[in-house]
């Protein structure tokens, strides 16, 4: 937690003092899903807000660090005649740092790493709430994604996330190989609002 407010004071006063850095605020959604709980498919929705701070490293470069509120996890969708239901919610603070780099005028594509720190989680099925392994405290994410500057003040981003470290092992606690328990991957779309000068 200390990471996580040190992280953010910093954050706030460049953001304030802001000069050569572009600064702002993210909002928007994700969806997602989790390997190895024997569902597929993006059908969790979630909220992702936060602010971020840029710093060009050159013409075509700049480095990106954000810290945001994000919502991962597995949701079964509903089906006709099944009263099985699943819903599995994981709230984090996440600290994505990020390389952009400038392919063409007002679009770019980033690629980094997101450091996260799970701050509840919630499980369920159609009967109550579900007592299984907590899920890890720290996850750490590979991301990829595209910026584009469509406004003045105003960026596009689409982020592709997905996680290096294991959410949490198999309920069997098996591994074999690489498949050695719950990994989350995450589709995200955001504005980012600059409000630096």
């Amino acid at each position: 937690m200390k990471v996580i407010l040190t992280s953010l004071g910093i954050l706030c006063s460049t953001i304030i003092s802001a000069q050569n850095f572009d600064a702002g605020l993210i909002g928007g959604f994700s969806t997602s899903q989790v390997s190895g709980d024997n569902l597929s498919g993006y059908n969790k929705f979630g909220s992702r807000f936060g602010a971020y701070i840029s710093y060009p490293k050159n013409k075509k470069m700049n480095y990106q660090l954000e810290i945001q509120y994000i919502q991962k996890g597995s949701k079964k969708p509903y089906a006709e005649n099944s009263p099985e239901t699943y819903f599995f919610e994981l709230n984090y603070i996440e600290l994505p740092a990020t390389l952009n780099y400038q392919v063409k005028d007002g679009i770019y594509i980033e690629s980094g790493i997101g450091t996260a720190f799970l701050v509840d989680y919630k499980e369920q099925d159609e009967i109550a709430d579900i007592n299984t392994d907590k899920p890890n405290t720290l996850g750490l994410d590979f991301l990829l994604g595209m910026q584009y500057d469509f406004k003045k003040k105003l960026k596009l981003n689409i982020r592709y996330a997905n996680s290096i470290s294991r959410i949490r092992k198999h309920a069997s606690e098996q591994e074999v190989g690489l498949n050695s328990g719950q990994f989350s991957s995450l589709v995200s779309f955001a504005l980012m609002y600059k409000i630096s000068q």
